[in-house]
């Protein structure tokens, strides 16, 4: 019989909430990617992730307003945004560099999902941006 082998990690709080936002952003990228939205173990997945903390709940829906916040941004601003977030990431080794990317990868790829995926990438640079401007100071 096989074993399964747990890793423990600790965390600091702000860590730990930080690891908590990547998931959940990671979570409401596949709800408007085409090949997850119908898949049931997907779905299955994300509930349960949904369940284990109360903390996974309230990310995820803070993304899913400033997702949905992002609607009326212009098809101008978007093509400056998409340059702008290549060149932000391009100095970050980071999860945000990650998720940048592929946001807009999936902005380029399918025009439904532009206005959402700025949103989330308007949302990251801003992120990216307090986190340097808050090291600075602190």
């Amino acid at each position: 019989m096989g074993s399964c082998r747990v890793r423990l990690v600790r965390m600091s709080k702000d860590e730990y909430m930080q690891h908590i936002d990547e998931q959940a952003l990671s979570w409401l990228l596949k709800h408007h990617d085409p090949k997850h939205q119908n898949d049931a173990r997907s779905q299955s997945a994300f509930r349960a992730w949904l369940s284990i903390d109360p903390q996974h709940q309230a990310a995820f829906l803070r993304w899913k307003l400033e997702w949905e916040a992002m609607d009326g941004i212009s098809q101008e601003q978007l093509t400056n945004l998409r340059a702008t977030s290549r060149q932000a990431a391009a100095g970050q080794g980071t999860w945000r560099q990650r998720v940048l990317n592929r946001c807009v990868d999936l902005w380029s790829a399918n025009p439904a999902l532009r206005f959402a995926l700025g949103g989330a990438v308007c949302l990251l640079l801003g992120v990216a941006f307090l986190g340097s401007v808050g090291s600075y100071f602190l």
